[in-house]
């Protein structure tokens, strides 16, 4: 079952395509731009269920790999964005993930340069030949997104205006390499590591993000990302005050003075900021050991953000922080554990956002922060910084064609 088509959907100046959409932390973003629409491929029933509940618009055909460019249901898009699963990379330093990442920028170098559609697609079979015999299968969704590129150029006679890629941080590699390929067939094209919390997201979080827009007469001119916003967390560092303006980064802070017209960089936003309905101070304590030793587990008080939330995100314990008398703080009673809404919160989805069917932890830990996603599009498509009216739109949004619930999507993954 899929979305109806929005009306406006052929009118629209940006239309993009997601391949393994997730839940829709880009999709919602994309709803709230003018003239942007998107349509989501995603394999999970799970996470379909939750974008039907949205009213997000996903493919019929669930697998990328049966999909390309040229199918009716995405053959309109101009922009491709996409997060492939990254579990063969996820380890930085890892033997095994290391090899992963050398094999991926070798078969992705053959799939350039061809003159034509044949070419590539023998091209193509040979890469797949040998991703198929790969010990992790999904190592070779990476390759995905470049499939659908070069299919784009050569198949459909029309490249993709704007490409966003994103994963964890260890994929940085990958996509550097993935860069300089495509700056062979016509993009400027660049890489860079992201901090979620630099855009006012309550949650640290590192993504590796791929931009690059179709300019084949200046393939090698720079790819503006995304300013920051908001404070970078550090331990041990001081959250800003509403009014401070940070010092130059040469003497010690981690943000250069703003340019002469900007205004300065906005505190960090802390836990405490959107999960309003708890008390006003608190402790969370992660489910993981830092350093790889269980006992040592990752601390954040709610004056801060939020550690990367993930999958297991219910497994993480909440305390009371109780003032003594001399003034400090200690730990006071255990309280409920995060919700599936509050997890939402954390990761900047909205308040409200409807997540259905049985493994909504999972779906939470796995997407992209919408808030994060708005900065990334709107510089990518070159649209502006966004707004506070726009990000004021994202923390209010509401589906605009929601589906009708069925009793798996009520049911509640504890």
């Amino acid at each position: 079952m899929t979305c109806p088509v929005p009306p406006s959907l052929p009118r629209a100046k940006f239309m993009i395509v997601d391949l393994f959409a997730g839940p829709g932390g880009l999709d919602i973003a994309a709803t709230i731009m003018d003239e942007v629409e998107s349509i989501g491929v995603e394999w999970d029933d799970a996470t379909r269920a939750t974008r039907r509940a949205a009213g997000l618009l996903t493919t019929t055909v669930k697998d990328v790999a049966a999909l390309g460019p040229r199918d009716d249901e995405v053959a309109r898009a101009n922009v491709l964005t996409g997060g492939p699963p990254c579990q063969s990379f996820s380890v930085a330093g890892n033997r095994k993930g290391h090899k992963a990442l050398e094999q991926v920028k070798a078969l992705a170098t053959q799939l350039v340069g061809h003159d034509d559609l044949k070419q590539f697609e023998a091209a193509w079979k040979e890469v797949k030949d040998k991703t198929d015999k790969m010990s992790d299968d999904r190592t070779g969704f990476v390759l995905q997104p470049l499939r659908w590129i070069m299919e784009a150029k050569l198949g459909r006679g029309k490249p993709y205006d704007v490409i966003v890629l994103e994963q964890v941080p260890t994929v940085l590699p990958v996509w550097k390499h993935y860069a300089k390929l495509l700056r062979r067939v016509g993009y400027a094209a660049d890489a860079h590591v992201l901090h979620s919390e630099d855009f006012g997201v309550p949650q640290t979080r590192r993504r590796a993000v791929l931009i690059a827009q179709w300019d084949p007469e200046n393939v090698d001119r720079p790819v503006q990302f995304p300013t920051a916003t908001h404070q970078r967390y550090r331990k041990g560092i001081t959250r800003l005050l509403q009014q401070d303006t940070p010092e130059c980064e040469d003497q010690g802070a981690l943000f250069a003075a703003p340019q002469k017209g900007k205004s300065p960089v906005k505190p960090w936003v802390a836990m405490q900021d959107v999960l309003t309905e708890r008390p006003s101070d608190f402790e969370v304590v992660s489910n993981y050991g830092s350093g790889g030793d269980p006992k040592n587990r990752g601390r954040r008080t709610s004056d801060q953000p939020a550690a990367t939330i993930t999958g297991k995100v219910r497994r993480n314990r909440v305390f009371h922080l109780k003032e003594t008398t001399s003034g400090a703080k200690e730990i006071g009673e255990e309280l409920e554990r995060l919700t599936f809404e509050e997890a939402g919160l954390l990761q900047s989805f909205p308040k409200k956002y409807p997540w259905r069917s049985t493994d909504v932890a999972q779906q939470i830990g796995n997407a992209i922060p919408p808030l994060l996603s708005l900065h990334i599009l709107s510089s990518a498509l070159r649209l502006g910084p966004p707004d506070d009216d726009l990000i004021n739109k994202l923390a209010t949004w509401t589906p605009k064609h929601p589906a009708p619930l069925t009793d798996e999507d009520l049911a509640e993954d504890l």
